[in-house]
């Protein structure tokens, strides 16, 4: 097998790494991904500008760019005669849960594999946070890498994405220890939970007022869910119940029924 791994927290990430070690013990691997974090860029390019590419004494390729430009230039150009089974995208640093998903760097570069017509797989690591120092600590990637792989590893799966255009799993895994800590995985639903304050207003050191941008949540918000079948759990309740959670996203949301509805309307 062979997979691309890219993701958005930048090509020193420790969750790429263990990404990279788990998924080298069943395939070929081959990396590609930002030079610097790239969190909240979803599927953004750089169109109106250059970007530029290193090679690593490691092997791994960094971008001067966006998680999807380092796919959409791996498949496109840096890699264009390599067949790949999956990209793979992750592992991210914190989840990616519910809405999440619409901003996610991560989620973006799995999204933008899909539009070439490669299976793709989004990672993130629940629970996993940046310190004061701007370092990852205490986050047990390698057992995570370990469970996806194991996901990854199935040909059936990777098929099934393969027939379904516009379609991408996104995994979140607990952040625990030991695997005896994970009761399982559950495929879910995206759900949806309040932002708890979308916008921080603070000042600069000059003085000037300026804007911080959060997706934080509130864990005692409750979970809003939109679903035809009661017995599939959301990937907030799963995560919540100490499973893996597994969820087949779709790029486009349209119902039929909200087509026709629009179709019925009179615009003149």
């Amino acid at each position: 097998m062979r997979f691309l791994i890219s993701n958005d927290d930048g090509v020193a990430a420790p969750g790429l790494q263990a990404l990279y070690n788990a998924l080298s013990r069943i395939g070929e691997v081959i990396v590609v991904a930002p030079t610097l974090e790239q969190s909240g860029t979803a599927s953004a390019l750089h169109i109106s500008s250059p970007v530029y590419v290193h090679e690593l004494d490691s092997g791994f390729v960094s971008v001067n760019g966006t998680p999807a430009d380092c796919v959409y230039l791996a498949l496109n150009e840096l890699y264009k005669d390599t067949s790949f089974d999956c990209v793979i995208t992750g592992i991210n640093s914190g989840a990616n849960l519910g809405q999440d998903v619409m901003y996610s760097g991560t989620f973006g570069a799995a999204l933008t594999a899909q539009l070439f017509g490669v299976p793709a797989i989004a990672t993130s690591l629940v629970g996993a946070a940046i310190d004061s120092k701007g370092q990852d600590r205490g986050s047990n990637y390698a057992l995570a890498a370990e469970k996806i792989a194991a996901i990854v590893s199935n040909a059936a799966l990777l098929k099934m994405l393969k027939d379904m255009p516009y379609h991408v799993l996104n995994i979140n895994a607990p952040n625990v220890r030991y695997a005896d800590e994970i009761k399982g995985q559950r495929i879910t639903h995206l759900g949806h939970r309040d932002i708890k304050k979308p916008i921080h207003t603070i000042t600069d050191p000059r003085g000037r007022d300026a804007y911080w941008l959060s997706l934080r949540k509130s864990a005692d918000d409750i979970v809003r869910t939109q679903t035809d079948d009661a017995d599939i759990m959301s990937d907030y309740d799963a995560i919540a119940a100490g499973y893996t959670s597994v969820s087949l996203v779709r790029l486009h949301h349209a119902s039929a029924a909200g087509i026709r509805a629009l179709q019925a309307l009179d615009f003149e």
